[in-house]
């Protein structure tokens, strides 16, 4: 039977009693790493634990050039958290064969309103590439980065979408772009191992992440930047 999940409270009192000695073991660390794993509680709880344990050490203390020093490590401290919007990100996870992993890409590029970067080693499944020049059409500024072998395969929509005005560049060196990553409108990400191909969808196990994590979706835009310029625009072939 699982052991029941602390309460703020709970948790309170481990760290008090962690503190009576002045040593936090490793033994204790690891104990109340777990229960704060388990605890589950992001963002203002957990904000009012850390003010709670400050509160503590505060107790200890008489002197005011010592208390002062404990109020100015509580405000440095704060500044080492995540930001509020951080906090309130929100992600989404997909595996296939089983999820409406196309359904999803779907959705994600119909929710882009202005613009929309696609870094993919190859395209083939008809039903993305819909959604990709109805984007288009809608006047989404998109822009695709791919990779040279897969141009020709049986099945590939490059060709349609440069012929549709897509603004294309590819990656035309011995090795791979082999990234399967996009942007909508620089606020949200979609990554993963998933080809975005009939296959990924109907039978392989391959899975992708969406989220507006701020740190992350800055990551991959500036990923896409640098690539963008380093490799070369789509010839006609």
């Amino acid at each position: 039977m699982a052991s029941p999940v602390a309460s703020s409270t709970d948790l309170l009192t481990l760290f008090r009693r962690s503190f009576a000695d002045n040593t936090l073991s490793a033994e204790e660390a690891q104990h109340l790493r777990a229960q704060l794993a388990a605890h589950g509680q992001l963002g203002p709880v957990l904000d009012e634990l850390r003010h709670q344990l400050f509160a503590v050490v505060r107790e200890r203390f008489n002197t005011l050039p010592d208390k002062a020093a404990i109020e100015w490590l509580e405000a440095a401290s704060a500044l080492l958290l995540p930001p509020a919007e951080a906090l309130n990100t929100h992600s989404e996870v997909y595996f296939s064969p089983d999820d409406d992993c196309v359904g999803a890409i779907q959705r994600f590029i119909q929710r882009a309103a202005h613009r929309l970067e696609v870094c993919v080693f190859t395209v083939s499944d008809d039903r993305i590439t819909d959604a990709l020049l109805a984007a288009h059409q809608r006047g989404v500024q998109l822009r695709l980065l791919t990779d040279n072998d897969k141009l020709f395969d049986k099945g590939s929509d490059v060709r349609q979408l440069h012929a549709a005005g897509v603004a294309i560049h590819v990656d035309n060196t011995t090795d791979h772009m082999h990234h399967k990553f996009a942007i909508a409108d620089g606020r949200s990400v979609l990554t993963g191992s998933y080809n975005w191909t009939r296959s990924a969808s109907l039978y392989n196990h391959e899975n992708f992440l969406i989220t507006d994590d701020t740190a992350i979706v800055q990551r991959y835009q500036a990923e896409f930047e640098r690539l963008w310029t380093s490799l070369g625009a789509y010839q006609n072939q």
